[in-house]
């Protein structure tokens, strides 16, 4: 199926957004994609091209300098309303990873208790995706519809596991596991269930020895966010990491040993807020060693290296659900 144009997207320098440290003025940063809306997961296809989720029930794909919808049609939703009707923060696909040359999206624009992960093998609509099941409800209770707002996807090098963060019953905060063969999604690892009471998964991260670090926010606006690592045949955490300085990290890319970078989001219920990218390096008994990077952002959400080394960031813009979302291209993170 023929990839039609986006609008309104080319290559450009960043002209804002910096902070005025004097490292941000050694970082160079450059706007890759403009002109989307409510921006997430960044990701890289076996041949280096970069591909980005947005709200309006897309992935996009950077061919060179031109932006194009490389798969288009997914259900959408808006995350908040009020007494009034209004309704906010549109929601689309939020996580795309490559598994080898197959695309893994999650189909997080329907309600809690049907999304699912979804299965391409080119580009199309999301009607031509294999799907795994959803996840219904994990506990009696009422206010648990379901696994949702499925995100931070990451695979074994083998591709046989698929780890995804769900955002359903704040209660029972789980990552579910897929197995792209069986197309089989299924609870993993609960935070609640091991007494770790920061909820919200955000990322997840491939570690050594059957490990997965998980990255998980924690409440909007404030400083409470938390890095996991998960040994995955016993399902119990082998270490811990708070994260005090930083307001709802969502985005983490590993760097190299126990160091990765970080995007603060600073999540806000009715605006957008100044975020900024870190690196911090996991060291014994929990501590954390944190570096400003100086590059601050608006609303950065997720993050990956790609193929050119550098750390590619997509951040919401001024307002929600308008195309002021863009992904900026970060170089010297290290």
């Amino acid at each position: 199926m023929k990839m039609k144009k986006l609008l309104v997207m080319t290559l450009a320098a960043v002209t804002s957004g910096l902070g005025a440290s004097a490292q941000a003025e050694e970082l160079a940063v450059e706007t890759v994609v403009r002109g989307l809306q409510n921006p997430s997961s960044v990701s890289f296809s076996p041949a280096g091209e970069l591909t980005v989720c947005d709200s309006r029930g897309t992935v996009v794909m950077l061919k060179g300098k031109e932006a194009v919808n490389y798969l288009s049609g997914f259900d959408t939703e808006f995350w908040k309303s009020d007494d009034t009707g209004k309704k906010w923060y549109g929601v689309g696909p939020l996580s795309a990873i490559w598994v080898a040359d197959k695309l893994v999206v999650t189909d997080a624009g329907k309600v809690d208790g049907e999304e699912t992960l979804l299965m391409f093998d080119g580009p199309g609509k999301a009607s031509d995706g294999v799907a795994t099941n959803a996840v219904g409800p994990t506990t009696d209770e009422e206010a648990d519809k379901g696994e949702g707002n499925l995100t931070g996807m990451s695979a074994t090098k083998n591709g046989k596991r698929v780890f995804v963060c769900g955002q359903g019953f704040d209660g029972k905060s789980w990552v579910l596991v897929a197995n792209p063969e069986t197309k089989k999604l299924k609870p993993l690892l609960s935070a609640d269930e091991n007494g770790i009471e920061t909820n919200s998964p955000m990322q997840t991260l491939m570690g050594p020895k059957n490990t997965l670090y998980v990255l998980y926010s924690g409440a909007g606006g404030k400083a409470d966010g938390l890095i996991v690592q998960w040994d995955l045949k016993t399902k119990k955490p082998v270490a811990q990491w708070k994260l005090p300085e930083l307001i709802n990290p969502m985005g983490m890319a590993h760097i190299e040993g126990k160091k990765f970078a970080v995007v603060e989001n600073n999540w806000s219920l009715t605006e957008v807020n100044q975020g900024r990218v870190v690196t911090v390096q996991l060291g014994e008994d929990g501590n954390v060693d944190m570096q400003e990077t100086g590059v601050k952002l608006t609303g950065p959400v997720s993050c990956a290296f790609g193929p050119d080394g550098r750390l590619y960031v997509s951040q919401i813009g001024e307002r929600f659900d308008t195309i002021d979302g863009s992904v900026v291209a970060i170089e010297g993170v290290k």
